[in-house]
């Protein structure tokens, strides 16, 4: 009920006028808290790094968490089990919250049920042969989780991030309309968890579809429209959106700067690409994020003096990282050296096994000796769960 009131209170805020810039902080840090609290981390980083790039004048207070009526009694309990998900423990982590009721806990017990499925997943993923292997390996804890959220939702206790747990699980189940559906559902009780944003973006199949969505009339609702664009190949409607988002007071917000030089890049404008990455790149140098399309950008203009300088940077800042082996992987197809970058490439799909533009980059390296199989292979791997990832080969 609590999100339910916050959501109305926003709408209201809304209808008298555009959000200030401190309204704009203060919802980025309330949803920074609840996303941390239930241990959504990137949602969480996402909405603290553009607070924190948001320069306003007015004094903003602290927002305060509401907790469900279930919470007090159950804090403790909830506490272990946050422990253990820290330390990625998961299934332990679940096991300590078993026969909890609190949407928190409900919560955290199913989120780090489906992480640990995701575990399983990925390391029989590494293990798969071919492209029958790899289309068997499946989340085994699907079906339960749906099974469980759907009971809960016949009780009418689903709030916003079970809502956005139950989308996910029905998108990994290839369910896509109900999916987006639930997504919805979780927007309008959540308005500030921008992981349903995320993920509602994903699923959209066209502008049609984008723009008839009724997501909550809601200040995030531009930064949904600007990453569906993005991800639909919209890109100068992507462009409109980031720009105005630049204009408006995100100006000096990492992820902002980030998505412009993607726009720019899917534009195939790889001067200016180059340009925004670099003082990126500049301005948070130890950023590995985004930096293997810079490595990209890099490679196609031959900037090989450039990619030497990136790859050696971020080899200091995670060595072991999937995006840095693509780095180093693109300097050394550049200078000709395919057998590396076909070693680099693999190492970054193992550490990532869903970074579908290394699987293509990979492809690519084995077409440069001649090695048409595990080209193919490489090509499914990448091509088979990504819909627009197919730029990258053009």
């Amino acid at each position: 009920a609590c999100l339910i009131t916050h959501a109305m209170q926003m709408a209201a805020e809304e209808s008298r006028g555009p959000p200030s810039l401190a309204q704009l902080k203060q919802g980025l840090l309330l949803s920074f808290l609840q996303c941390s609290e239930r241990g959504l981390v990137y949602s969480a980083n996402w909405a603290i790094e553009l607070a924190n790039s948001i320069e306003s004048d007015e004094l903003v207070a602290t927002p305060s968490v509401d907790h469900s009526p279930l919470f007090p009694s159950e804090r403790t309990r909830y506490y272990l089990g946050r422990s253990l998900y820290d330390l990625r423990e998961f299934r332990r982590a679940a096991h300590a919250l078993r026969g909890c009721q609190s949407d928190e806990a409900f919560f955290l017990r199913l989120y780090c049920l489906y992480l640990a499925g995701q575990k399983t997943k990925e390391d029989n993923r590494v293990d798969a042969i071919g492209p029958e292997d790899l289309a068997s390996v499946e989340n085994t804890e699907l079906v339960g989780l749906k099974k469980e959220l759907a009971e809960r939702d016949q009780a009418q206790q689903l709030d916003g991030f079970a809502c956005y747990l139950y989308g996910v699980v029905l998108k990994e189940l290839r369910l896509p309309s109900e999916a987006r559906a639930m997504f919805l559902r979780s927007l309008h009780l959540s308005p500030l968890l921008w992981a349903s944003w995320k993920e509602l973006a994903q699923l959209c199949d066209s502008r049609e579809m984008l723009y008839s969505l009724e997501v909550p009339n809601h200040w995030l609702r531009d930064f949904f429209l600007a990453e569906a664009s993005l991800n639909l190949q919209l890109t100068e409607d992507a462009l409109s959106y980031y720009t105005n988002l630049n204009l408006v007071g995100f100006s000096n917000s990492a992820y902002i700067s980030a998505q412009l030089a993607l726009v720019n890049y899917h534009m195939k404008d790889f001067p200016q690409a180059a340009l925004l990455f670099a003082a990126l790149h500049e301005i948070d140098p130890y950023r590995i994020t985004d930096m293997d399309v810079y490595s990209n950008v890099l490679f196609v203009q031959e900037r090989v003096t450039e990619l030497s300088r990136l790859a050696q940077e971020v080899v200091k800042v995670d060595k072991y990282h999937s995006e840095t082996c693509s780095v180093l992987a693109n300097f050394f197809s550049l200078r000709g050296d395919h057998e590396k970058a076909i070693a680099y490439f693999r190492r970054a799909v193992r550490l990532n096994g869903s970074d579908h533009s290394a699987w293509i980059l990979l492809g690519h390296e084995y077409l440069e000796l001649k090695n048409c199989s595990m080209a193919v292979e490489a090509y499914s791997r990448g091509l088979g769960e990504c819909v627009y990832v197919c730029t990258l080969c053009s």
